[in-house]
């Protein structure tokens, strides 16, 4: 939950529109143990995407792309 309520507040702060903005998902970040969102490495998703696959699943490879 604080990655989550971080993620927003930066993007509040740096007016970031989490619609539009694209991460690359790290292959650091797609092997990750634990809960997972299921990210492909390489993969381009947005920021509303990576906090969807947060929260949903509460999956660690969507925090880790999102740090």
């Amino acid at each position: 939950m604080m990655t989550l309520l971080t993620a927003l507040k930066l993007s509040e702060r740096f007016n970031v529109q989490i619609k539009i903005t694209y991460f690359r998902v790290s292959v650091n970040a797609s092997i990750v143990s634990g809960t997972s969102a299921e990210l492909d490495p390489k993969e381009w998703v947005t920021v509303e995407d990576l906090l969807y696959g947060l929260m949903l699943p509460s999956g660690n490879d969507s925090a880790m792309a999102l740090a």
